[in-house]
């Protein structure tokens, strides 16, 4: 996949502004009159037309409307859009991932938390778990090391049973020594990476031989961080890996999608995104995994493969 962003205008109108396209799997599509550091997608023109728009005007606080067709978000100069560190501009990333969220649930879909992955064999392989639990580094080396192919290493797409990858940077520490040892070996430049103190931005078709465009999940892991592992993974209901599921998607999303202006301009229907987890994860054999995090992939890659 090309790393060239294309730029679209108005052709033969003065001072046109350029637009930038991107498409959320096929779910939605996102047009912006400027480049989203959110999305490590190139963008890309698309023919059934925007579900969300975004744009810069002379106004003093954001705004968020609904069409009848689209959503249209408004931002000031005031508001940061880029990236400038390794955190994410707050404000507007509240704005448009909240924005993102009540659009799919419109569609009876959602965003979720948590890694999907390909396994060398074939099957979908999902791991949940808090915050910091170390599922990033653990995928970033079950696609360098173990041979799966990385759909998206924290945000998701759930729909009528299939995840779909949030084209997010994967985000990892650099006090990873395997991250950093991949990063120089790699001669990585800021056109292909984005290199902070702390941590690495890293598009994912960098770091996975190919990113599949959708998954179903044939094995579900609850991963529960601790100093040592705790043995066999333990088989779970189906019930309690949707309740913990939900839980996870809840404690992690619950402050990037309340965003009131999008929830007052766009009615979702109040579509319950519980039950999309549960039909997302329903067939699949779900089991607890308790491994630190140093040993996470290595523990993914031992259970899924025997």
């Amino acid at each position: 996949m090309s790393l060239e962003r294309l730029h679209c205008s108005s052709e033969g109108t003065e001072g046109a502004i350029a637009l930038y396209t991107y498409d959320l799997a096929p779910v939605l599509t996102v047009e912006s009159e400027v480049e989203l550091s959110l999305l490590d997608t190139p963008s890309q023109p698309s023919a059934s037309g925007p579900d969300i728009v975004v744009r810069r005007r002379e106004i003093s606080t954001p705004t968020v409307e609904w069409t009848g067709h689209h959503a249209v978000i408004t931002v000031p100069p005031s508001v940061t859009v880029e990236k400038a560190a390794s955190a994410e501009p707050e404000r507007f990333t509240k704005i448009l991932l909240s924005t993102i969220q009540a659009m799919l649930l419109r569609q009876r879909a959602t965003l979720a938390f948590g890694s999907a992955l390909r396994g060398p064999d074939g099957n979908g392989v999902g791991l949940f778990g808090p915050t910091n639990c170390g599922k990033s580094t653990a995928s970033f080396r079950l696609a360098r090391e173990w041979g799966y192919q990385l759909l998206a290493d924290d945000l998701l797409i759930f729909q009528e049973g299939w995840v779909y990858p949030f084209p997010r940077y994967l985000n990892l520490p650099r006090d990873v020594p395997a991250v950093e040892r991949w990063v120089r070996s790699e001669g990585a430049t800021f056109d292909q990476v984005r290199l902070w103190p702390d941590e690495v931005d890293v598009p994912r078709r960098f770091v996975t031989e190919s990113v599949p465009e959708r998954v179903r999940l044939d094995v579900v892991l609850l991963v529960t961080p601790c100093e040592h592992p705790g043995g066999d993974p333990e088989p779970v209901s189906t019930e309690a890996a949707i309740r913990a599921v939900t839980e996870f998607c809840r404690s992690a999303l619950g402050g990037w999608i309340s965003e009131p202006l999008a929830r007052e301009a766009i009615k979702d229907g109040s579509v319950d995104r519980r039950s999309i987890i549960g039909e997302t994860i329903t067939d699949a054999a779900c089991y607890r995994l308790e491994a630190p995090q140093t040993g996470l992939a290595r523990s993914v890659a031992e259970f899924v493969d025997r």
